[in-house]
């Protein structure tokens, strides 16, 4: 079943759960995790897509599992995939095999 609401973003996560209360800028964000300000800028901003590395960092700095951060990440790109007009229409060309037929093939070793 589609989610209506888009999932909440890592990056909205990140700002108002870590970041804002923590009273913590971008810039310190990429001190904590050891990476570029732009790479963590984009992840916050929600122009990149958390990579599981990232997950693995942002779990060893906020005392996390990586799961947690990759839920969240895999929740949000279900949700565009579901929502995505063209993706939906392309999964209509798919014809699963009918698994009670026996293959046309037998294969001998």
């Amino acid at each position: 079943m589609r989610a209506t609401r888009k999932p909440t973003s890592v990056g909205e996560i990140l700002f108002y759960e870590y970041l804002e209360p923590l009273n913590l800028k971008i810039s310190d964000l990429a001190k904590i995790l050891n990476i570029h300000r732009n790479t963590a800028g984009a992840l916050v901003n929600g122009k990149a897509r958390l990579s599981l590395e990232m997950a693995l960092r942002l779990s060893k700095a906020f005392n996390t599992s990586p799961d947690f951060w990759i839920s969240i990440q895999t929740k949000s790109d279900l949700w565009e995939l579901e929502n995505d007009v063209k993706f939906q229409e392309s999964l209509t060309q798919i014809i699963p095999p009918n698994i009670y037929q026996p293959p046309n093939t037998v294969y001998t070793p």
